[in-house]
């Protein structure tokens, strides 16, 4: 069953494909109301405020969607001592970097799967 809380979502946003993958499901995700969309490089320079707020979340779950297995997102998040949430490379889902072409349908798909398990 799908969960109707919203949720916040850090995100890799990367040059390849994978990571223009990861960028527009979590976009996706933020303009439909599903998610909150965090801002990784505000974690990746230490803003504490926003590290806090990752780190307090309880009630709301944290998905954290990396383009591909190199896993920045996660490292980053990692490296500020966040652990607290989902994690979910592109790569896994049938994305092959350098090579599947960015599709609505393939970003819906990936939307679908995280609104199941977030």
């Amino acid at each position: 069953m799908e969960n109707s809380q919203k949720f916040q979502i850090v995100s890799c946003s990367g040059a390849s494909n994978t990571g223009e993958y990861a960028d527009k499901v979590a976009r996706k995700l933020d303009e439909t109301g599903n998610a909150n969309m965090v801002c990784l490089a505000k974690v990746a320079i230490n803003d504490q405020t926003l590290i806090n707020k990752l780190n307090s979340q309880t009630d709301k779950k944290v998905v954290v969607l990396d383009g591909c297995p190199v896993n920045c997102a996660l490292k980053i998040l990692g490296k500020e001592g966040i652990t607290n949430f989902i994690h979910i490379d592109t790569t896994d889902l049938g994305i092959i970097k350098g090579k599947t072409p960015v599709t609505d349908e393939k970003i819906n798909e990936i939307v679908e799967h995280i609104k199941k398990i977030a």
